[in-house]
């Protein structure tokens, strides 16, 4: 079995790139962690699927990530190709449970680290599409912060603020409340704009100054 040491990972259900980490994930450091070298092919499907690995590969990575502290992940390791890389815990049945990138510096380490491990082997099926997001976590926080205040400030009949707010949004005013809030929330169906980032920041000002 080959090891990677010393790397820093972010586990989320769905694959996302490194620069996409937020302030408020958990990022475990990783001390010691299996290294697998596999093909182009699963690489690409262990980023846009749910796979399922037998129960021998479970055995020969199992208890083999340490973090920091000497405590363990029961079933993870690192995935390379040599041009992608990406870590994956798994459950008890085999099944893919979450994902991580790498930072920069470790995916082009590992990328150079890789062509020293002999290629693998490594049995699996799919199980699933995997949930390939076509816009950032960011933009979907954003996309969510927004949904929530709208719906809040219309439940609870705060229709000044609407009306401040739409104003803003869309530099006009309707005479019917009912409509400004359908309007609201069918832009956020849609790719976010500078405006959408402007309303963002004034509701988190808002709050800032409560």
């Amino acid at each position: 079995m080959d090891y990677y040491y010393d790397v820093l990972l972010n586990f989320q259900d769905s694959y996302s790139m490194f620069y996409e980490w937020d302030s408020e994930d958990i990022i475990d450091y990783i001390k010691k962690i299996p290294i697998i070298h596999i093909d182009a092919k699963m690489i690409e499907h262990l980023i846009t699927k749910k796979i399922k690995v037998e129960e021998d590969f479970l055995k020969n990575i199992e208890n083999k990530t340490k973090l920091k502290g000497n405590t363990n992940l029961k079933y993870a390791c690192i995935f390379s190709d040599g041009k992608n890389s990406l870590a994956m815990e798994f459950n008890d049945n085999g099944e893919s449970v979450s994902k991580s990138s790498l930072i920069l510096e470790d995916e082009l380490n590992i990328n150079e680290f890789i062509y020293n491990i002999a290629l693998q082997k490594v049995n699996y099926k799919i199980i699933d599409d995997d949930n390939i997001r076509n816009e950032t976590r960011q933009e979907l926080k954003v996309k969510k912060i927004l949904k929530i205040e709208i719906d809040s400030i219309y439940q609870n009949k705060e229709y000044s603020k609407l009306k401040y707010i739409y104003l803003e949004w869309f530099s006009s005013i309707l005479p019917n409340i009912d409509e400004m809030y359908q309007n609201m929330l069918s832009k956020l169906e849609n790719k976010l704009t500078e405006r959408e980032y402007h309303i963002y920041e004034l509701i988190k000002l808002s709050y800032n100054n409560v």
